[in-house]
C-alpha cells in the first residue's frame, strides 16, 4: 500500500512539474530500498546521485531481484552439476588396463561371436551322426553257398547307411556304421541262373547288411579350403540273405559272416561348422564264406552335436 501511494504522489508531482521527475523518483526509489528491499545505506545514497541513470539503476535492481529469486538460493556450480550441457558430459570412468577392442562394422560379426563356443558352453561336441543313400553295384560272380551255380548278373541296386561317430583328433575320427544293400538280378538274364533245388529260375534278390567300426582320415592338401580329402576303412561282420523265386517252390538262405572294408572320398563344408558333406566310392566284402564284392557310391550328410 505504501508503495502504491508513493507511485501516485510521484505520477501527479511529474504532473505538475514535469522537471523535477528524477529527483522525486530518487527520492521514492531511496524510500523503497531502505523500507522494503533492506538495500544498505551506500547504496541507497549511490542512487541519490545518479540523477540521469535513475532508470538504469532500477532495471539493474529489478533484474537482480529476479535472478536472485528464480535461482532459489542454490548454487551456480551446483545447478551446472543438476542440469549439465550432454556436450560438456565428461566420459565414464574406464579401467585403463581393459584391453581396446575395435567394433565391427554394420552387419558384420565380431570376433567374440565367431570366437570358439566353448567359452559361452555352447561349442561343438566331437560327436557327429552321418546319414547317406547311393547306388550299390555288384558283380558276376557265383553263389555255390547259396545252392545256384553259373554266373549271375546283378543289376545295380540302391545302399544306405547310418553312421555314429567322434572326431577325437583334428583329422581322425571313428565311427560305427550299419547300412543295408540291395541288388537284384537283371530281368533278362533270369534264365542263365541255375539253382539246385529248382527246375526254373525267374529273380534272385540279395539283401546284404553291414556292421562295421571305421577309422576315418581327413586331410586338407589345399590349405584351408572347404574341400578336404577322405579316406577310411573298417571291419565288422555282415548279414546276407539270399531270396530266389521259381519253380516249383521259392527258397531262401541267409549267412553272416565277417566282413571288411575300404573307403575313400572328398568332403566339402558348405559354410557351416556343424554341417558336412560327403561323396565316396565304397567297397565292402565277407573275410570268408561266399566272396560277394560289392560296390558303391554314397553321398552322405554329416551333422555335429
Amino acid at each position: 500500500m505504501e508503495f502504491d501511494r508513493a507511485k501516485t504522489q510521484l505520477v501527479n508531482r511529474f504532473r505538475t512539474t514535469p522537471n523535477r521527475h528524477f529527483d522525486d523518483y530518487s527520492q521514492v526509489l531511496f524510500w523503497l530500498s531502505d523500507r522494503h528491499l533492506k538495500l544498505p545505506a551506500d547504496f541507497s545514497g549511490f542512487l541519490l546521485m545518479c540523477r540521469r541513470g535513475v532508470w538504469i539503476a532500477w532495471l539493474t535492481l529489478l533484474s537482480a531481484v529476479s535472478w536472485g529469486a528464480d535461482s532459489g538460493g542454490v548454487d551456480t556450480a551446483q545447478n551446472d552439476a543438476a542440469n549439465s550441457h550432454p556436450f560438456v558430459t565428461p566420459p565414464p570412468l574406464t579401467d585403463p588396463n581393459t584391453e581396446l577392442v575395435d567394433r565391427p562394422l554394420p552387419g558384420t560379426k565380431s570376433e567374440a561371436a565367431e570366437s570358439p563356443a566353448g567359452e559361452n558352453g555352447g561349442a561343438l561336441t566331437p560327436y557327429y551322426v552321418r546319414t547317406g543313400i547311393g547306388l550299390s553295384f555288384i558283380t558276376n560272380v557265383d553263389y555255390p553257398d547259396f545252392g545256384i551255380t553259373g554266373g549271375v548278373d546283378m543289376a545295380p541296386g540302391f545302399a544306405t547307411g547310418v553312421m555314429l561317430g567322434t572326431q577325437f583328433h583334428d583329422n581322425i575320427a571313428f565311427e560305427i556304421e550299419g547300412g543295408l544293400l540291395y541288388n537284384t538280378v537283371y530281368s533278362n538274364q533270369t534264365g542263365n541262373v541255375t539253382a539246385t533245388t529248382m527246375t526254373q529260375v525267374t529273380n534272385v534278390q540279395l539283401f546284404q547288411v553291414p556292421m562295421m567300426g571305421n577309422f576315418i582320415f581327413r586331410t586338407d592338401p589345399l590349405g584351408a579350403t572347404r574341400i578336404r580329402l577322405v579316406a577310411g576303412g573298417g571291419m565288422g561282420g555282415i548279414f546276407r540273405q539270399i531270396f530266389v523265386t521259381g519253380s516249383p517252390d521259392n527258397y531262401t538262405e541267409s549267412q553272416t559272416l565277417g566282413a571288411y572294408q575300404g573307403f575313400g572320398g572328398i568332403q566339402i563344408n558348405p559354410g557351416e561348422p556343424d554341417l558336412m558333406v560327403d561323396v565316396q566310392f565304397r567297397y565292402l566284402n565277407s573275410i570268408s564264406g561266399q566272396s560277394v564284392p560289392s560296390m558303391s557310391i554314397m553321398g552322405t550328410v554329416t551333422i555335429r552335436f
